[in-house]
This record gives structure tokens, C-alpha cells and sequence, in this order.
């Protein structure tokens, strides 16, 4: 039987507001209060293998891990500093002192590097700390792993991850630089913010319609849009994005689209890829 080579774990694919959020009656809001697996938490995405490596640690963090009964991390990369994405590494320096996993290996670009060095200087032990940027590429136990620029902020980063299925995880931004679309040719897979599915103003976040648009011209197979459902206003109304049915009728209409939920499981051995 061969090898189904690691898993990936969409931890969670809200972006910086839950779903439901306290605040908001909403239709979609509503509908994720009755049913818990239509909940969103911030995003994050797990490589689970020889190694357990996460990329981005929100506030909801230890609440996904215990949710998907991983017990332990070896590696950590985050892609900017904004609270949605880093938030929960301060919940690592209780569980890597009890646990005496050893350090765990944090990546990322100078600005979190450094004020991780500045904020968090008491839990520096129990951290490696790895300074990456764009071009960069390093090797873990499970993959090979390079870092791309996205266009979210002054140093925010994505990262290409190459298993037997080759995909790229850019979460924020909207369309990336040229350097960037040119690594992403021969991809298998392209996870990609879906941030707003529509709004009144213009974000540094995908919309639903153009992170389809922007997958489409790339070339790749398939798509999984996450960091879904940011909250808005739109005409006049507080709206946390498409109704579940409302996304189900849109994946239908672009053949290979899949939005993710928490807790999608998705196996990187080649067949998938096909």
C-alpha cells in the first residue's frame, strides 16, 4: 500500500473575528450558533507527519490543538505580525516547560522574529529562533519549505510547501507580487484568503470573486479558500458572509473550488494531487 505521505489540518479558517461572533445577529452568525461545525476560528494550518509544524498560532490555538488531539509541536511559522496570527504563543511557554518537548523552532519574517525577541523575551528558552524571508528555503523533516511575499504587509510572507502534492499557503493579502505568481507554476494545490465575500470598501484581503479569479489565472488544479467570513458592513447591514448553502451553490459553480472548514483533513500523497 503506498505511502499517503503527511496530512494537512485546516486548524481553523475564520479571519480576525469568530463565527458567531458575540456581537453579531447575522444569518450566518445565527446558523454556526445551532450548529457547531459551521464555528470558524482564526486560521491556522497544521503538517502533520514525522513532525507536527503549524503556520500561524492565533488566540484559538490550544483550543484547535486539544480539538484535533495533537499533543505535542515541533515547529512554528508565521506569516506576519497580527494578533489573529501570532496571539497564542504565549500559551506555548507553560505547555513546552511541562512537557519538556524541547525547543520548539519558530520561523518567521524580521518584524516577528524581532518583537517576539522584544515581547516575549521571558519565554526566548524554550523558542529556536529562525529569521526567514522572501527566496528563502529550508528543509523540515516532512517537507520542504520556501517563503514567498505576499502583499498584506511591509514583511508579511507566505510559504510554498513541497510533500509529494506541492501547494501554497497565502493567507493575508490580495494578488501577490510577480515573484511571487511566477513561483506558484506547477503547484498542485492553492490555499488562499477568501477574507470578505463582499464589501462596501477596498481591503489589503481577498474578495471571494477575485481570490477565484486570481486562483484561475495561476494555472493550478485545485483551490481551498480559508480565512473566511471577516465581519463587514454592506448596505447597511453587519453581515459575517455567504450562508453554508450559499458557499456549497458557489464550489459547484467553479469545479476544483473548496472552502475550508475547522478541521479539514486533507492527505498529501500524490493521488491527491491528480
Amino acid at each position: 500500500m503506498p505511502d499517503a505521505g503527511p496530512e494537512i489540518v485546516f486548524l481553523g479558517t475564520g479571519a480576525a473575528i469568530t463565527v458567531p461572533a458575540f456581537f453579531c445577529t447575522c444569518s450566518t452568525c445565527e446558523e454556526a450558533r445551532k450548529n457547531p461545525s459551521l464555528r470558524r476560528t482564526r486560521s491556522s494550518l497544521a503538517l502533520l507527519g514525522e513532525e507536527t509544524t503549524i503556520i500561524d498560532v492565533g488566540p484559538d490555538i490550544e483550543h484547535q490543538l486539544e480539538r484535533e488531539g495533537i499533543r505535542s509541536v515541533d515547529n512554528i511559522l508565521v506569516t506576519h505580525w497580527h494578533y489573529d496570527h501570532f496571539w497564542g504563543l504565549p500559551g506555548f511557554f507553560e505547555a513546552v516547560n511541562i512537557s519538556k518537548w524541547g525547543q520548539i523552532h519558530l520561523y518567521g519574517p524580521v518584524d516577528v522574529i524581532g518583537r517576539f525577541e522584544r515581547d516575549y523575551e521571558g519565554m526566548k528558552e524554550w523558542f529556536e529562533l529562525h529569521t526567514v524571508g522572501p527566496g528563502d528555503r529550508f528543509q523540515l523533516e516532512d517537507a520542504t519549505w520556501e517563503v514567498v511575499k505576499t502583499t498584506h504587509t511591509e514583511y508579511s510572507v507566505g510559504y510554498i510547501v513541497e510533500t509529494e502534492t506541492k501547494f501554497a499557503y497565502l493567507v493575508d493579502g490580495v494578488v501577490p507580487p510577480p515573484e511571487t505568481i511566477d513561483r506558484l507554476e506547477g503547484l498542485d494545490l492553492l490555499i488562499v484568503e477568501s477574507t470578505m465575500d463582499s464589501l462596501d470598501i477596498e481591503w489589503y484581503n481577498f474578495k471571494l470573486d477575485d481570490a477565484v479569479k486570481f486562483w484561475k489565472e495561476t494555472g493550478i488544479p485545485k483551490c481551498i479558500l480559508t480565512h473566511l467570513s471577516c465581519h463587514g458592513w454592506k448596505d447597511g447591514q453587519l453581515i459575517a458572509g455567504l450562508t453554508p448553502a450559499e458557499r456549497e451553490d458557489y464550489a459547484t459553480r467553479h469545479p476544483g473550488l473548496e472552502f475550508a472548514y475547522d478541521g479539514l483533513r486533507v492527505q498529501m500523497g500524490k493521488s491527491n494531487s491528480s
